[in-house]
């Protein structure tokens, strides 16, 4: 009988001892740590845009054709009297160049847009309408931006009308570029082209 009692006391000693021993291993439920998402640091704009600003500008041309034909010329001072002051409100004021978008402000808060390209120091605008690229100004040695300007008044005369038109083109290569072949019987133009000169933003200003 003490033999039994003795065993028996082994026995649930070494039971207690195994049921310790489990709850001592069980394992720990993983926490997964919570997912952030990696973000990369912000680096150096590889493409900042560039802004340029009016400078100063000059006549080149201003002139009086028949039809294609150049018949005399005006004056300097004679620019206000001809065509008031559409060359400050049409040139741009400020051009800011980034990847392959130029974007134009001008004075009355006017504003354009325009898709771009170089080839070496020419720039390109594409025209929608024709589904082209013209040639819109040029750099210089000096990182200085060069762009014609071009208004006109056209008189045109015909055997049964007498119509007046006037608009203004960026860098146009001639007046042909204006002239149709309707009007090339009887139209008269003044032709004022003017060249403004655009030089880099002062950052620190």
């Amino acid at each position: 009988m003490k033999i039994f009692t003795i065993n028996f006391r082994c026995i649930l000693l070494i039971f207690a001892s195994s049921v310790v021993f489990h709850s001592c291993t069980k394992t720990t439920p993983e926490i997964k740590e919570e997912e952030t998402e990696t973000k990369p640091e912000d680096g150096p704009d590889e493409v900042k845009a560039l802004t340029y600003v009016y400078s100063s500008e000059n006549q080149l041309e201003f002139s009086l054709y028949q039809n294609d034909v150049l018949k005399s010329s005006f004056e300097v001072f004679d620019e206000e009297k001809k065509f008031g002051n559409r060359a400050k409100y049409f040139r741009p004021q400020t051009m800011t160049i980034k990847t392959d978008s130029l974007y134009i402000s001008k004075l009355g808060g006017y504003k354009e847009s325009h898709k771009i390209k170089w080839e070496k120091e020419k720039l390109f605008i594409y025209q929608d309408q024709e589904k082209d690229w013209r040639h819109f100004a040029t750099k210089n040695d000096k990182n200085q931006i060069l762009l014609n300007v071009v208004l006109y008044n056209s008189q045109i005369k015909s055997t049964n009308s007498n119509a007046l038109r006037s608009g203004q083109l960026y860098n146009p290569a001639s007046i042909n570029e204006i002239l149709s072949e309707k009007s090339r019987a009887d139209m008269k133009t003044i032709w004022l082209k003017i060249q403004v000169m655009y030089v880099p933003q002062n950052k620190e200003s």
